[in-house]
């Protein structure tokens, strides 16, 4: 295992976290009241603009969109949206492209492709100035924090709650709207309890060259995040993100006692299909870990599940980083090392 003080590594972001998201719902997602309330037509369809982890946000978030109101919303990875523009973008469109530094080329010019469309546009990004998506955007949401899967995941959650309440259904994510106020008390809790057994499983998963991660419902963007983004960039380790509604299409024949599984289980109505794959897998593999939503006991609404997962999962990526002797935070290509 590297010897490092976690507490040195930016990758992990636990530190901030509850302070961050205190901060966002109490002084900052007010605002969007008053952008939401400034669009120069009801808001027809929602379309999210995103590049990696901001884009699961942004997908996590479409789901409320495609549980809970008849107000269509499609996510695009920025050059998805420049490369295949939808053949609908007006003044009735409202178009949120989410970036971390504000720089993400595709990102900002999808948004400025947008306003020249006519349609309403979001910037969402850690500082209000200074950057091409702020620049870009009729509106800025500025964050100015660094736990972004939290914060985006939110800050889309509140759009989404925002967009669904001024369509005339409201009623239907009135629990999740009572119930985000509640997160950061959440999420200090689990700072607090799940570090150990993430540690545990951790160390364990580092002696696996590879890893298949399981998911389903609102946890499969969660589980491509962090079996896709977070595995190859910060942990160098191979591996992909599967669907567990499509685990035995494919997926069933790998199955075998050197083939590892980390599962993503929920509380949402996809539970039973991921604890189906569950039960396969153990039947032929020890390689297996689970991180089950219900054994966090957070008492909020399912909607909420990716996030206080993310916290035991940034634990786990952590000490599997390390296990290997790596350090999370080095890089060979990303961030302009190697031109690409």
């Amino acid at each position: 295992m590297l010897d490092i003080d976690p507490k040195t590594i930016d990758f992990l972001v636990t530190d901030s976290m509850v302070g961050e998201a205190e901060h966002l719902i109490a002084d900052i997602l007010p605002q969007l009241d008053a952008i939401l309330d400034q669009t120069p037509e009801p808001i027809s369809r929602v379309y999210f603009v995103a590049c990696g982890s901001p884009l699961c946000a942004c997908q996590t978030a479409a789901m409320l969109f495609e549980r809970y109101s008849s107000v269509p919303c499609r996510c695009f990875s920025g050059w998805d949206f420049l490369d295949q523009r939808p053949a609908v973008l007006d003044g009735s469109t409202l178009v949120v492209g989410v970036s971390d530094s504000g720089n993400s080329e595709e990102v900002a010019t999808s948004l400025t492709e947008a306003r020249r469309a006519g349609a309403p546009t979001i910037g969402v990004t850690k500082n209000p100035t200074g950057n091409l998506v702020a620049e870009a955007a009729d509106a800025v949401v500025a964050y100015e924090g660094g736990c972004i899967w939290v914060l985006h995941t939110l800050i889309a959650y509140a759009i989404a709650i925002g967009v669904i309440e001024r369509a005339g259904e409201g009623e239907a994510v009135a629990e999740i709207k009572a119930d985000m106020p509640k997160v950061p008390g959440v999420l200090q809790r689990l700072m607090t309890t799940v570090e150990p057994r993430s540690k545990e499983l951790g160390l364990r998963a580092s002696e696996w060259p590879f890893i298949y991660t399981v998911a389903g419902g609102n946890l499969l963007p969660l589980g491509y995040k962090e079996g896709v983004i977070t595995m190859l960039e910060f942990t160098w380790t191979h591996g992909s993100a599967l669907n567990s509604s499509e685990f035995r299409h494919g997926p069933l024949e790998v199955v075998d006692a050197d083939v590892p599984y980390v599962f993503l289980l929920g509380n949402d109505p996809s539970r039973h299909t991921t604890e189906r794959c569950i039960r396969f897998v153990e039947k032929l593999s020890e390689k297996v870990v689970v991180f089950d939503v219900a054994e966090l006991d957070t008492g909020l609404h399912e909607a909420y599940d990716p996030i206080a997962l993310f916290v035991p999962l940034e634990f786990f990526y952590l000490y599997l980083s390390l296990g290997k002797g790596h350090n999370p935070d080095d890089r060979r290509y990303y961030g302009g090392l190697v031109a690409y």
